[in-house]
């Protein structure tokens, strides 16, 4: 009914400590302050690492609001949320989101650490790679 929110709420979350990232990760460029290359996950930024997370939160909020639309949870005048409209849906309403929305939130987070540790990964044995072959 409203597991979407759940979502939502996480990628704004997720926006804000990415400008908070993203403000440091500048600061510490000007500072002249260089990245260690040779470190695991240094590849990418950790802004745009938190991006990521984002895009995918918000696009997955947005295609189950759209989904909840369809079949009449969510209508364009207040309460808006159909569950809202009394005390017992709304107890339900909340008892979703704590399991189902939950659930997907987390769900959405692993997958983006699993897909994010991977890709640091590859890219640190490639780097790897190449700096044990140009010392032999």
């Amino acid at each position: 009914m409203a597991c979407f929110t759940v979502s939502a709420v996480a990628a704004i979350g997720v926006g804000v400590a990415r400008h908070i990232v993203k403000y440091n990760e500048k600061k510490a460029e000007l500072a002249g302050k260089e990245v260690d290359l040779n470190k695991f996950g240094a590849e990418l930024k950790w802004s745009k690492k938190l991006g990521i997370l984002e895009t995918a939160l918000f696009a997955g909020s947005f295609l189950l609001a759209g989904e909840h639309v369809i079949h009449g949870e969510v209508t364009p005048f207040p309460p808006f949320l159909t569950a809202m409209e009394s005390a017992e849906e709304t107890a339900e309403m909340l008892y979703e989101m704590g399991t189902v929305g939950v659930a997907m939130l987390g769900m959405v987070v692993a997958f983006w650490a699993i897909g994010i540790f991977v890709y640091d990964l590859v890219k640190y044995r490639k780097r790897k790679g190449k700096k044990v072959a140009e010392v032999k």
